[in-house]
C-alpha cells in the first residue's frame, strides 16, 4: 500500500515541478495535496520532498520567507533521515531564498555547503547549478573576476553532461557581465551561443528574454536598426507568452531608443509598460518607469506632471526599502526556528540583533538621502530657491486658490541685465556669485512677504504675489529692482564701470481674468521684453481688466 502512495505522490510532485513557472500556485496546492498524503502514511522522505517541492512553488510566486521556511523544514527532515540528495536541494533553495533578500553571506554559506555535498556525492548536474548560484552573488556584488571563475566552472561541468537548459543561463549570465564591462564583442558571442540553444528547446520566455539583451547591445553601440529588430522580436515572443514582468524591461528599451530617435511615440511604449508594472504590482519595475516618464515630462517643460511621476517614484522607493529591510528580517527570523540552542544559535541570534542595528541605521540613512533628493527635486542647486519645476507646481496650485478667491494677484518675469557682460568681464564662478547674491536679495523680499518667488533658467527668475492692487504690484516690482541694484555688483566694458541691475515685465488683476499659468507667463515675457526695449532697469506692468 505505502509503494503505491510513495509513486503517486513522486508522480504529483513531477507535474508540480513542471508546472510552477506558469502556474505556481496550482503547483503549491498540489505540492500541499502531497504533503497531507505523505503526513497521513508516516512517509517521512516524501514529505521532506514535498516540501522542497512547495518551496520551489513559493520561489515562482515570489514569496520569499514561505520558500524558506519549507526548504529548512525539509532539511530537518533529510538531516533526521540523513537523505543526501534531500540535502542538496533542501540547502540550494535556502541559498536562493537568501540570495533574492539579498542576503549574500548567508546565501554563500548555503551555496558551499551544497557544493561539498555534490561534490562528494558525484552529483555534477547540482554541482552545475550551484557554481552558477555562487557565480551570481559575485556578480551582483560586483566581483566579476570571482564571477566568471566559477560560471565557467559550471559552464565545463554543463558543456560536458550536456545539461543544455543551465548551458544556456550559464552563457547569459557570462555575457551580462562582458557587458556590464563594456566587452560587447565577447558579450555578443556569449548571448548568441545561449540563444542557439533556446531556440533548439523553444523556451519561449528566456529567448525573449536574450533577444532584449541582444538589443541593448546593439543599442549600446548606436546600431539603432538591429536594436530595434531585437527589442520588436523580444517584445512579440514574451507578448506571446504573456509574461507581463519580462515585457517590461523591453518596453522601456524601446522607449528610451525610440526618444533618441526623436519619435513621439517612445511615450506610448513607456506608458504600457508603467500600465504592467502596475497591474502586475513590479514594484522595482514601477519605480524605474515612474523616474522614466517624471524625467521626459520634465524635458518636455510640463513641469506638474513631471513631480506628479516624481512623487510616485519616491513614495514607491520608500516601499521597496521599507519592504526589503522587512523581508531580510524576516528571513533570520526564520533561521532562528530551526535552529537549536548552541552556538550556531548563538551566532544566529548576535546576527539578528546586528542586522537590526544596521537597518535601523540604513533607514536613518534612506530617510537622509530621501530628503536630500526631496529638496532637489525642487531647489535650484546653485542658488538654493525654488527651480523651475518647483515653481511651475507652486504657481498652479496658487492660481487655483486665487481663482477660488476671486484674488488680484501679480506675477513679474523678472531678468539680469547684461548679464552676459558681467560673465564675460568677471568669469563664470563670479556669474554664479552674481545669480546667488540676486537670488538671495530678491528671497528676502520673498520670504517677508510670504509671496512665491524661484529661478526659472539661467538669469531669469519668476516672482509671484497675490491679494495685491495695481498700485502696490508697482511699488512691490520698483522695490525688488531697487533692492537688487543697492547691491553693488558691477563690470566693466569699454573701461566704465557698471552696476548690475535687473528688469521686470508683469501681469496683474483678478485671477479669473488672467487665464491659465502659461498664458500668463507669457504676457508677463512680452512686458519684460518691453522694459528691455525701454533701457532695462526697469519694471513694466500690464493691468488686465
Amino acid at each position: 500500500m505505502k509503494e503505491t502512495v510513495c509513486k503517486e505522490i513522486y508522480k504529483v510532485l513531477e507535474k508540480s515541478k513542471k508546472i510552477a513557472a506558469v502556474r505556481p500556485y496550482k503547483s503549491y496546492e498540489m505540492s500541499m495535496e502531497a504533503y497531507n498524503k505523505s503526513r497521513e502514511f508516516g512517509l517521512k522522505t516524501e514529505e521532506g520532498f514535498s516540501l522542497v517541492a512547495m518551496s520551489f512553488a513559493c520561489r515562482a510566486k515570489s514569496e520569499i520567507s514561505q520558500m524558506l521556511d519549507c526548504s529548512l523544514r525539509a532539511l530537518e527532515i533529510f538531516e533526521a533521515t540523513n537523505n543526501v540528495d534531500g540535502k542538496i536541494k533542501a540547502l540550494n533553495l535556502a541559498g536562493i531564498a537568501y540570495f533574492y533578500s539579498s542576503m549574500y553571506e548567508e546565501s554563500l554559506r548555503y551555496f558551499l555547503e551544497v557544493s561539498d555535498l555534490a561534490s562528494n556525492q558525484g552529483d555534477e548536474f547540482m554541482l552545475s547549478c550551484v557554481m552558477n548560484n555562487i557565480g551570481e552573488i559575485y556578480r551582483e556584488s560586483s566581483c566579476y573576476k570571482k564571477a566568471l571563475d566559477y560560471f565557467f566552472k559550471s559552464l565545463k561541468l554543463s558543456e560536458k553532461n550536456k545539461y543544455q537548459m543551465n548551458e544556456a543561463s550559464i552563457l547569459g549570465n557570462i555575457g551580462e557581465i562582458f557587458f556590464n564591462e563594456g566587452r560587447y564583442d565577447e558579450s555578443l558571442d556569449y548571448y548568441s551561443r545561449s540563444y542557439d540553444i533556446l531556440v533548439e528547446k523553444n523556451d519561449l520566455l528566456t529567448m525573449g528574454d536574450i533577444e532584449n539583451r541582444l538589443g541593448k547591445i546593439y543599442f549600446s553601440v548606436k546600431d539603432y536598426i538591429k536594436a530595434e529588430e531585437y527589442y520588436f522580436r523580444a517584445l512579440n515572443r514574451l507578448e506571446e507568452v504573456n509574461n507581463k514582468y519580462f515585457t517590461i524591461d523591453v518596453l522601456m528599451n524601446i522607449a528610451e531608443l525610440l526618444s533618441c530617435k526623436k519619435d513621439r511615440n517612445a511615450f506610448i511604449y513607456s506608458e504600457k509598460a508603467m500600465s504592467y508594472a502596475e497591474q502586475i504590482n513590479a514594484k522595482k519595475k514601477m519605480c524605474h518607469v515612474y523616474k522614466y516618464i517624471s524625467e521626459c515630462y520634465e524635458s518636455e517643460g510640463d513641469y506638474k506632471s513631471s513631480l506628479e511621476y516624481y512623487k510616485k517614484f519616491y513614495n514607491i522607493n520608500e516601499e521597496i526599502t521599507a519592504s526589503n529591510l522587512g523581508n531580510k528580517l524576516e528571513l533570520l527570523n526564520v533561521g532562528l526556528k530551526y535552529i537549536k540552542e548552541n552556538e550556531k544559535y548563538e551566532k544566529l541570534k548576535i546576527r539578528l540583533e546586528e542586522e537590526i542595528s544596521a537597518q535601523t541605521k540604513e533607514l536613518e540613512r534612506i530617510r537622509k538621502a530621501n530628503e536630500i533628493l526631496e529638496k532637489r527635486a525642487y531647489e535650484d542647486e546653485l542658488t538654493g530657491v525654488p527651480n523651475r519645476r518647483s515653481i511651475n507646481f507652486c504657481l498652479n496650485n496658487t492660481m487655483e486658490e486665487a481663482l477660488l478667491n476671486d484674488d488680484n494677484m501679480v506675477l513679474f518675469m523678472i531678468d539680469i541685465d547684461n548679464f552676459k557682460k558681467y560673465n564675460d568681464c568677471w568669469g563664470h564662478s563670479k556669474g554664479d556669485f552674481c545669480l546667488k547674491k540676486v537670488a538671495s536679495c530678491i528671497k528676502n523680499i520673498q520670504m517677508e512677504r510670504k509671496d512665491t518667488f524661484g529661478r526659472y533658467g539661467g538669469e531669469e527668475f519668476v516672482y509671484f504675489a497675490k491679494s495685491i492692487t495695481y498700485e502696490q504690484s508697482l511699488e512691490l516690482g520698483n522695490s525688488i529692482r531697487n533692492e537688487v541694484e543697492k547691491l553693488g555688483l558691477n563690470y566693466i566694458e569699454d573701461g566704465q564701470t557698471n552696476a548690475v541691475t535687473i528688469s521686470l515685465g508683469g501681469i496683474t488683476g483678478k485671477a479669473a481674468r488672467l487665464g491659465s499659468v502659461s498664458k500668463i507667463m507669457a504676457a508677463a515675457d512680452k512686458e519684460l521684453y518691453k522694459a528691455k526695449e525701454a533701457g532695462r532697469n526697469k519694471a513694466v506692468l500690464r493691468l488686465v481688466d
